[in-house]
């Protein structure tokens, strides 16, 4: 089963991200899963998910995540990975990394722990400067 999830995992990055496939979130994503760390909630199922999707997916383009080592323990897949696209508004390519832990069940993202680092994503898009850091 390992393998399998490490197979579904690269999956859902290459289709829905790196080919911005949104029509296979429903495949991919249980009704009732629960994604933690893309916003103040969790987003709940491909419902509530693809509104984060879309507004990624508007505000950056030529999106492509790398799955740099994944891990399996039992139903959980734990993936680092790298994200590179392009700013729309400002042109400006952006490179940051992040980490997703997946439960799967039946074939599907059940919960989804994630942890990527948009401090790096929003000082390269100047949404955030260094000397508000300070």
């Amino acid at each position: 089963m390992s393998e399998q999830n490490k197979k579904f995992i690269l999956r859902w990055f290459d289709e829905v991200w790196n080919n911005s496939n949104e029509n296979v979130i429903d495949e991919l994503m249980h009704p009732e899963a629960k994604a933690f760390g893309l916003g103040p909630e969790p987003l709940i199922g491909p419902a509530g998910f693809k509104p984060f999707y879309k507004i990624f997916n508007d505000a950056y383009r030529d999106i492509n995540v790398t799955t740099d080592q994944l891990f399996t323990d039992g139903d959980y897949v734990i993936s680092l990975c790298t994200v590179k696209a392009i700013h729309k508004e400002t042109g400006k390519p952006v490179n940051f990394t992040g980490t997703s832990i997946a439960l799967m069940e039946n074939g599907q993202i059940k919960q989804a722990w994630n942890h990527f680092d948009f401090l790096t994503l929003h000082l390269q898009t100047g949404k955030i400067n260094e000397e508000q850091l300070r």
